[in-house]
């Protein structure tokens, strides 16, 4: 009976856990807002079911599948927007929290070194969001679109015994670099240990206890396959141009 109880307290405070919330998500904020991770201790666990996944060998199926349609471009993206004229008192988390893009978005389009000096009078290309996720399990890829217009697909690997969620949820939370825990031994695994595991973007759209998202990977291999605890996962460092398209709020389809 204690081994039970011991084991099912485990599952409960595990991440990436198969059960859907019973409740629907909180609605985004005003301003959406990146975060990192030194500003909010956070603790990710992308496991569920431990004992029983750690006795059981997944192997990896050959080739990562290509995308099934031309990715644009970063010049064709910054086609889509309209030019912004920078004015007295604006910051550009601001201006893209009010066009609803992630700030790392207008600072791959307008290649600004520095997000924290932007000249007054500077014209930036804005696109007008949000963007939003369809994740196709049957393909395991990730899809951006604008509106209807699609704008880049990702492979991706999903979790193990079609553990990945389906349904259509949103964006919770954006961090950077979160600690993880090691769910086999509790420890806890910083982002600039070589361990880590989560590239270093984690986009959450099913909150704690058994929190899901998406979030990179470093293996090759395992793209393209059923890798995680239910996650999904995006060779890093492609869940950073994920991460910068999406706002709090984003919609996320996850589709058979």
């Amino acid at each position: 009976m204690r081994k039970y109880l011991i084991v099912a307290l485990g599952l409960l405070a595990a991440g990436c856990a198969t059960r859907p919330p019973e409740f629907p998500p909180p609605p985004p904020p005003a301003e959406p807002l990146e975060v990192e991770a030194e500003e909010l201790e956070v603790v990710i666990i992308d496991v569920t079911e431990i004992e029983e996944e750690a006795e059981i060998a997944v192997e990896p199926e050959e080739g990562i599948p290509a995308p099934p349609r031309d990715n644009l471009s970063w010049e064709e993206i910054a086609g889509l927007g309209e030019e912004y004229t920078i004015a007295p008192g604006d910051t550009l988390s601001g201006i893209a929290a009010r066009h609803n893009v992630g700030t790392g978005l207008l600072i791959r389009l307008n290649n600004i070194a520095d997000p924290n000096l932007i000249r007054v009078g500077r014209k930036l290309m804005v696109i007008d969001g949000p963007f939003r996720v369809e994740v196709d399990k049957s393909e395991r890829t990730l899809d951006v679109f604008l509106g209807d217009s699609f704008i880049r697909s990702y492979p991706v690997a999903l979790g193990k015994r079609d553990s990945t969620p389906e349904g259509e949820f949103q964006v919770l939370r954006k961090l950077e670099n979160p600690p993880w825990t090691d769910p086999y031994n509790r420890t806890i695994v910083t982002a600039d240990d070589p361990e880590y595991p989560l590239g270093t973007r984690w986009i959450e759209f099913i909150p704690p206890p058994g929190a899901y998202g998406i979030h990179g990977s470093r293996v090759a291999e395992e793209i393209g396959t059923e890798a995680s605890f239910g996650c999904v996962r995006l060779l890093h460092p492609q869940e950073e141009e994920v991460y910068d398209f999406l706002t709090l709020g984003s919609p996320i389809l996850i589709q058979p």
